[in-house]
């Protein structure tokens, strides 16, 4: 008799947003995290900083980036502290019908942050899903530390508002930033490799559209959540993560395991973050 195989032997899970509603305002909350610690860290003019932060999110994807690409350094220990150590989170529930979602798919589960690894940890242990995944792949997963040259301040800082300003110029010239994170999609293929992940198998969740486009190109089955409604490259769209079952019965059907798979990096001994 042939065993039945399931179309997808991992879940890949983004956990701001995805795993917890928008409406937490954590969201809010880090964004105007990250505008402080661009006044109060980096001198920057609190006149330009909302516009400033909006370009470099939209042209990489996080603004974290965007500060490294034009010339900005720091310690990325020292920016995540600032960012993510004062918020609030206890407006993030525990939320028992995920967990118990989560707990009875049979298949590898694996959070997929931008964020760095004590922010993830902190989030899924208010959430109550600290046990429900395989592992974490975070900031420190894709990126290395920057303490031994945070000291090599570079004296010009690239005017990235001036730039765009004039449309004749090209995006594809803008400079290029050392951090590694989602949308790229060199991010999300060294995501992959580092869990050994096949991508043909693996349905990729994300709140945010850029992302789902980005997994779509490199191969990944990808589910939108926050929305019913789908857009280009969305196989899914789920307005609330706890529609899981509901859209995709099929995660459920046939009793088929997924094969053993060996991880290439680490899990570290405190949380299962992915090296």
């Amino acid at each position: 008799m042939e065993i039945e195989y399931r179309k997808y032997d991992t879940l890949l899970f983004d956990l701001d947003d995805t795993l917890y509603p928008l409406s937490s305002g954590i969201a809010r909350e880090c964004g105007q995290n990250i505008k402080d610690y661009m006044a109060e860290k980096l001198g920057i003019d609190k006149t330009k900083i909302l516009e400033l932060s909006n370009s470099l999110y939209k042209n990489y994807g996080t603004t974290m980036a965007g500060l490294r690409a034009i010339g900005y350094n720091f310690d990325y220990d020292e920016y995540h502290s600032f960012v993510h150590g004062r918020l609030p989170y206890e407006n993030i529930k525990p939320d028992y019908i995920l967990r118990s979602l989560l707990l009875s798919l049979p298949l590898r589960k694996i959070i997929f942050t931008n964020a760095d690894k004590l922010h993830a940890a902190r989030a899924l242990e208010r959430l109550g899903l600290e046990d429900c995944f395989e592992g974490i792949l975070c900031f420190e997963s894709l990126n290395s530390t920057n303490r031994d040259n945070i000291n090599d301040h570079n004296d010009e800082i690239f005017d990235i508002i001036s730039y765009l300003s004039d449309h004749e110029k090209p995006v594809c010239a803008l400079p290029k930033t050392p951090i590694v994170c989602k949308p790229s999609e060199t991010a999300i293929v060294k995501a992959l490799e580092i869990a050994n992940i096949n991508p043909q198998r693996t349905l990729f969740f994300d709140d945010s559209v850029r992302n789902i486009q980005a997994g779509k190109r490199i191969g990944l089955d990808t589910v939108l959540v926050g929305t019913s409604q789908r857009v280009k490259y969305a196989d899914y769209a789920l307005e609330n993560i706890h529609n899981l079952k509901e859209a995709l019965p099929q995660l459920w059907e046939s009793e088929a395991k997924p094969e053993n798979v060996r991880y290439s990096g680490k899990l570290a001994v405190e949380t299962p973050v992915i090296a």
